[in-house]
């Protein structure tokens, strides 16, 4: 019975088989295809896009992206898993399979965030033309929010989108860590030196009241469009967010 999910393209030139250390294998095959031009229909839509906790990415034309919690939502399997593994006499062969056990409930929790990673950076690849994020510095966020940072996955997420990004024949393009995208006032340029990383809702001088994400999103993409020359998308005037 034929369990392929795509056919093959092209000519194979090397195979590769792999083992993982839960036994499970993997064949890798390399192909020679003829290289074709993207005929992707561009869609006229460009966006800079913030990553956050509550919301995984919200995009400067007000939409947003809501990532599963794989971990958090996978649990009472770990502790399940764990439990029998502490059970179990050390050296024994039924310690050895409660091991793999567990390893088998991480690797699941694992492919579903990977999963879910690959669906969205192809939808956001055809949606937008040029799409705009921020380069993640991710040590002061693991040290306030620890674990969900990492069961978010928002490394692993670019490295996946920005091939997707390639087939698809859209752009991906980073802007410098530290632009201070958060900080910033879409509406007048002010930059608030005084907020912190906890203060999700803030008040400008210019009277211009923001949520954090949507401000970042704003000014992220004007930043990323004005480094690639796109136009003149600087901030003029107070912009409701």
């Amino acid at each position: 019975m034929d369990s392929t999910s795509r056919e093959i393209e092209g000519a194979v030139k090397t195979v590769t088989i792999k083992r993982d250390p839960l036994g499970d294998l993997y064949v890798f095959f390399s192909c020679e295809i003829e290289d074709r031009p993207n005929h992707r229909v561009v869609s006229g839509e460009s966006a800079g896009a913030d990553f956050g906790l509550k919301t995984f990415l919200t995009f400067s034309d007000g939409s947003e992206e809501v990532s599963p919690l794989f971990y958090r939502e996978g649990r009472k399997a770990i502790r399940r898993a764990g439990k029998k593994l502490s059970s179990k006499q050390k050296g024994s062969n039924n310690r050895r399979k409660a091991r793999m056990a567990l390893a088998r409930v991480h690797k699941r929790i694992a492919n579903q965030r990977r999963d879910h990673h690959f669906k969205l950076a192809r939808r956001l690849a055809l949606r937008y033309d040029h799409l705009f994020l921020e380069d993640l510095n991710l040590k002061p966020m693991q040290r306030l929010w620890g674990k969900k940072v990492g069961d978010l996955g928002f490394s692993e997420f670019v490295r996946i989108l920005h091939p997707q990004a390639g087939k698809a024949g859209s752009v991906v393009h980073h802007i410098d860590r530290w632009f201070p995208s958060s900080r910033m006032c879409s509406a007048c340029g002010t930059v608030n030196e005084a907020l912190d990383l906890k203060d999700r809702r803030w008040r400008c001088a210019c009277g211009t009241v923001h949520d954090r994400d949507r401000n970042a999103a704003l000014n992220i993409f004007r930043e990323g469009a004005s480094s690639l020359g796109l136009g003149d998308v600087r901030p003029s005037g107070a912009i409701a967010v």
